[in-house]
């Protein structure tokens, strides 16, 4: 009973706040909601269809209103980006179409559906709007790794059941990151690995409003979600986000700091050395011989199956519910009768063929006009799609669009990054910038 009336106010109170906030605030406030329902109702974690459906059919709504209603004053912002991720959502729904049940179907085409409607609302954020989203960050990083806590002391179990149910029970899934815990978090996710996305992808937007603002509350959320991504125990999601903030930080380095770069990567990797970073990450031979490892090793050398399928089936795909047939006639190989990928790329080229995997990496490769912010998203969620199949969790999509297709002023630390703080979430000055603006004009 607490699902759908968390639901149903999520939902309202979100279209109101859009439908309150002044027009150039109101992309930012229907991004922020979107994260926000997106971390509540994971779609392919939700039995109730009513309720998937509902918030899938919000997000879109609210993508519109904040289309509608964007200041018609200034001129539109460059969609060639939301264009592209549009064509790799159509491609995907194309080929899921008549792959599955018509209850699965619709819930496939609306995850993809509402990310690509977020994908039209993302270029519309402002330098300004980075507190807002920041903000939403934030809260729920808050909210998430204390709910993730409780579940260590079993106070509390996963809101949604795993889609695994031998999974089911915390004490189930080891967590190596951190053995001394009980498992590993899920919250409200359904699942560790996109908990652990979410806390990654978190830590970078605060990290960047930190650059920006200087506002200690955000880079107390980046400690917090690093505790977040500790809980989940995801492996994967700390090499990712080691490697996201590389790009971040080489995204962000003008000529004079270069030296200052090295040295910092130079001190890191004594660091990494001393503390043997594979062993403490659990990436040594306890991982070279698990389930795990074997498995993912086994699909990324199906590649040279999967290239002689056949010029339609390279081109295409197999078509979306084709997995299972791939793995039982030996065209992917798998361990332990496992019949899922855990790759987004063998996954995207084996199901939906190579159009899919290209317009997937151009997608990423967008982020390199937006920023460092960006950017920095942008390698996490590409590193991160060597471990499992991204285009199949609703956040993860959500995610995707908001990393990839982020303007360049959203996603740039500027060195008057401190007028920041005399804006408010509605685009509103307050005494900061109005004492820079009458030092200027003095």
């Amino acid at each position: 009973m607490i699902g759908p009336l968390v639901l149903i106010v999520g939902c309202v109170v979100s279209v109101w706040g859009v439908l309150r906030a002044p027009a150039a605030s109101a992309p930012a406030r229907a991004v922020s909601a979107i994260i926000v329902i997106s971390t509540l109702i994971p779609v392919g974690s939700v039995r109730d269809q009513t309720m998937a459906m509902a918030a899938l059919a919000t997000i879109i709504l609210l993508s519109l209103f904040a289309w509608g209603r964007r200041e018609a004053a200034n001129p539109g912002p460059p969609l060639w980006g939301a264009v592209l991720f549009a064509a790799f959502g159509v491609w995907l729904i194309l080929r899921i179409l008549g792959q599955f049940s018509p209850a699965a179907t619709l819930l496939q085409v609306g995850m993809l559906a509402s990310a690509m409607a977020l994908a039209f609302v993302v270029p519309l954020l402002r330098a300004e709007d980075l507190r807002t989203v920041a903000d939403t960050f934030l809260w729920l990083i808050l909210a998430h790794t204390a709910y993730a806590a409780l579940e260590q002391t079993g106070t509390v179990d996963a809101i949604w059941p795993l889609r695994v149910e031998s999974l089911e029970k915390i004490d189930d899934r080891a967590n190596v990151l951190l053995p001394a815990l009980t498992g590993r978090s899920q919250s409200t996710f359904g699942h560790p690995i996109p908990f652990a996305v979410f806390a990654s992808v978190a830590a970078l937007v605060l990290l960047h409003a930190t650059a920006q603002t200087r506002r200690p509350r955000y880079a107390g959320g980046v400690v917090v979600a690093a505790v977040a991504l500790a809980l989940s125990g995801t492996r994967s999601a700390v090499v990712a986000v080691l490697a996201a903030l590389v790009a971040y930080g080489l995204a962000n380095l003008r000529w004079r700091r270069l030296l200052a770069m090295i040295a910092a990567a130079g001190i890191f990797g004594i660091i990494a050395l001393l503390v043997d970073l594979p062993t403490l990450l659990a990436l040594d031979g306890r991982f070279e011989s698990s389930v795990s490892y074997i498995h993912r090793s086994l699909v990324v050398g199906s590649w040279d199956a999967l290239w002689a399928r056949g010029e339609a089936a390279v081109v295409f795909g197999s078509g979306a519910g084709g997995s299972a047939e791939l793995f039982r006639a030996g065209i992917v190989r798998g361990a332990s009768n496992l019949l899922y990928f855990d790759n987004a790329y063998v996954s995207l080229f084996a199901l939906s063929g190579l159009v899919a995997l290209v317009l997937f990496c151009a997608v990423l490769a967008r982020s390199l006009f937006g920023g460092a912010l960006a950017i920095g998203g942008a390698t996490f969620i590409a590193v991160m799609g060597f471990s499992f199949d991204e285009q199949q969790w609703q956040i993860v999509l959500v995610l995707l669009a908001f990393c990839a297709l982020v303007p360049r002023a959203f996603g740039t630390v500027s060195r008057r990054g401190a007028g920041l703080e005399g804006v408010d979430g509605a685009g509103h000055r307050g005494s900061g910038a109005r004492r820079a603006t009458m030092t200027a004009e003095t």
